[in-house]
């Protein structure tokens, strides 16, 4: 998901060979907003998500979440991944 339009996103998918998943536009900023993620900190920024990952259960129930921050600019992918399965465990048992 992002505040770009979906022309963009569809740009986008198609210069990555097509994605097997949908890009969400949040063009209204509305999403970001609502999910406490939306910058308001940087001039030119306003309204712009901040890089977030959140690892939702089959509920829609956010388990887990990164934001990122002046120290840790990118996710530790192995983190994200080991997040996301625990929830698939607990989900499937």
């Amino acid at each position: 998901m992002s505040v770009d339009s979906v022309y963009s996103h569809q740009a986008f998918a198609r210069e990555l060979g097509e994605l097997p998943f949908e890009l969400i536009a949040d063009f209204e900023r509305k999403t970001v907003t609502d999910w406490g993620v939306r910058r308001t900190d940087l001039q030119g920024y306003d309204g712009v998500a901040r890089r977030t990952i959140f690892v939702l259960d089959s509920e829609r129930v956010v388990r887990w979440r990164w934001v990122t921050s002046p120290e840790k600019r990118l996710p530790d992918i192995s983190e994200v991944l080991a997040e996301a399965n625990k929830v698939a465990v607990a989900t499937t048992s």
